[in-house]
């Protein structure tokens, strides 16, 4: 029997969406980045990560961690079929599907000993690479010899937030399917086992000791996914009735059965809009689609020259907006130029002033007040133009867009 895992940190996983659950990768290329997401919420991303000295095996890898993906998504919707974990995806040119990243690491072979050690490098080599997303969990496939003996993957994370690692030492246990692998590892990234779980092995591993049919039992027999079971009994970790962590309850599984709702954001002017977790990063307005109840926290980023104005709808003024989802939502963001252009006078004898004193432009979004002074023997009829529902002497009109004003001075 080989045994799984060595390091369980209490743990919070990301999982595949059910876009993600065909088999094969229909992306091209390697990149040591996370594409743009195709995918809303918290999510799983798939690395595949080789030693500085290692083979590059990318072509024919990503092939088989797509596939992989596919069967542990596959699988949990047998054992769940309500939910299933949310993979990150990216748009290719042959389609969507997961995003794999591939990353060559700095260290070569020799530096990973022990399962132990060698998860800790891993993961903070590929957290100093940009993998580090709060709400991202990582599923690694470490193409590289044994780090450890008879030790098949490693993974730890919480609960609650990311980002956790999940890695798959693909040459530490040749006769255990590599899908039964990570999906061992990625339920440790996820949170499990949590604290009160009843059959926790007395070791303090994170692994429950009732059945080896679990597929989270802290050894394998080589049987494949298929025949293994997500919490047996149910009362350890998944779909539980007691009243610690629930891994069924994870931000991380995608609702199979429940409704997405759209988010609309319209952009006007120059700017972006992005979320505090994956989904949204727009250019343009655009929709996107989330599972339901999601609460998202937007950005305005204003492009060169330009300055944020505010939100409307849900949200008002200029600091973030958060949404709660639980329904079809529209949010405009608005942009201006950091300039805006001023064009003041007067009809009749008189003057118009403005303080700060005002030339052919301002500072958009500046606070300005206009005062119309009549000269001897005139007075102050009307404003028109920005002010011209503005009855006194004195306007402040906006500044956000332009500055039109014209006061109107007849004789007494």
């Amino acid at each position: 029997m080989r045994r799984l895992l060595i390091l369980a940190v209490v743990a919070g996983a990301l999982w595949a969406a059910p876009g993600a659950l065909a088999a094969g990768w229909c992306g091209s290329g390697e990149t040591d980045v996370d594409r743009a997401d195709a995918t809303t919420g918290p999510q799983i991303h798939a690395i595949w990560a080789v030693p500085a000295d290692g083979a590059d095996n990318f072509a024919t890898g990503a092939g088989k961690l797509a596939d992989d993906l596919a069967s542990v998504g596959s699988w949990w919707a047998t054992q769940d079929p309500t939910r299933v974990p949310r993979i990150d995806n990216a748009v290719f040119p042959g389609g969507t599907c997961a995003d794999i990243s591939f990353v060559r690491l700095p260290l070569p072979t020799a530096a990973f000993a022990g399962a132990s050690t060698s998860f800790t490098q891993v993961s903070y080599e590929l957290a100093t690479d940009g993998f580090a997303n709060t709400h991202k969990k990582y599923l690694v496939y470490f193409d590289g010899p044994s780090v450890d003996t008879d030790v098949c993957g490693t993974g730890g994370g919480s609960f609650s937030s990311g980002p956790s690692f999940a890695v798959v030492w693909l040459g530490g246990c040749p006769d255990v399917p590599d899908d039964s692998i990570a999906a061992h590892e990625l339920l440790h990234a996820l949170g499990a086992l949590p604290d009160g779980a009843p059959h926790a092995c007395p070791d303090g591993s994170g692994h429950p000791c009732d059945s080896p049919q679990d597929v989270l039992y802290p050894y394998s027999s080589g049987a494949p996914l298929s025949q293994l079971v997500l919490d047996v009994n149910h009362d350890d970790y998944y779909a539980h009735s007691g009243s610690w962590v629930d891994i069924q309850d994870s931000a991380w599984l995608h609702l199979l059965n429940a409704p997405t709702v759209p988010l609309a954001v319209t952009i006007a002017g120059a700017g972006s809009v992005s979320s505090d977790m994956p989904g949204i990063s727009c250019a343009t307005s655009c929709t996107t689609r989330w599972d339901s109840p999601t609460t998202v926290v937007l950005t305005g980023t204003p492009g060169p020259r330009a300055r944020f104005v505010g939100w409307s709808g849900p949200c008002t003024g200029v600091s973030d907006c958060t949404v709660s989802l639980g329904a079809a939502t529209s949010v405009r963001a608005t942009f201006g130029p950091q300039r805006v252009p001023v064009k003041i006078g007067a009809n009749g004898k008189g003057a118009v002033r403005c303080t700060p004193v005002c030339g052919k432009s301002f500072a958009g979004g500046g606070r300005l007040t206009l005062r119309a002074v009549p000269s001897k023997g005139w007075k102050f009829v009307r404003w028109t133009g920005d002010c011209a529902a503005v009855r006194g002497l004195t306007c402040r009109p906006k500044t956000d867009f332009h500055v039109t004003a014209r006061a109107t001075f007849r004789k007494r």
